[in-house]
């Protein structure tokens, strides 16, 4: 399924929470308080997968480099 979602340009919630590995719920949150980028058609919420992914690289946290730290 997982090929098959990354092959459309547009997602709906559930496709989003499978790409993602979260909950549809957590996707319902994320839509009411604008954390993530989707497009309104009519009534249905969707995710243009361009989007998402701009979005998961901008939101990546890089890792601390511990070895430099400690001196």
């Amino acid at each position: 399924m997982f090929n098959t979602i990354t092959k459309k340009r547009f997602l709906n919630k559930q496709e989003l929470a499978i790409f993602l590995g979260i909950s549809k719920f957590t996707i319902d949150a994320w839509v009411s308080q604008r954390r993530v980028p989707f497009v309104k058609m009519g009534k249905r919420v969707l995710f243009d997968i361009e989007d998402i992914e701009k979005w998961i690289n901008q939101n990546k946290v890089a890792p601390i480099n511990i070895e430099h730290q400690q001196k």
